[in-house]
């Protein structure tokens, strides 16, 4: 998807960690949300791939254990609780490590969050 990007700096990450190079990588902690993802057209900007940060963010939050749907798709998901972020305009999300490195960028339409609900995102990392 044009929307959605594994940043430069993560595909070097795994490269030196596929070919043995290091013996690790920080692993994904946080989602970070922002509402700098479309252009004045209300389409989304797609990121690019030496992007290392959201064009505007908000709010960051903890990420679930991951899943896997399929065999090469990490699935991240995050929850804003209720009561919080009422009203933001969501339109791009950024999977972060743990040493606050952007590892994923994805530009989307703007979802608007309530104050009486929890909102869910899920970001897939296919490999």
């Amino acid at each position: 998807e044009k929307n959605s990007i594994i940043t430069k700096s993560r595909r070097i990450a795994l490269a030196k960690l596929t070919a043995g190079v290091v013996p690790t990588i920080p692993p994904v902690a946080y989602l970070a949300l922002g509402d700098g993802g479309c252009g004045e057209d209300g389409e989304p900007i797609a990121p690019g791939l030496e992007q290392t940060a959201l064009s505007h963010e908000i709010c960051l939050y903890a990420v679930e254990a991951p899943t896997f749907p399929v065999a090469a798709t990490a699935r991240f998901t995050a929850i804003v609780p209720e009561g919080e972020q009422a009203g933001v305009k969501f339109s791009e999300m950024g999977l972060v490590d743990t040493e606050n490195n952007f590892v994923a960028i994805k530009a989307m339409y703007p979802k608007q969050k309530d104050g009486d609900v929890a909102f869910s995102f899920t970001f897939d990392m296919e490999f």
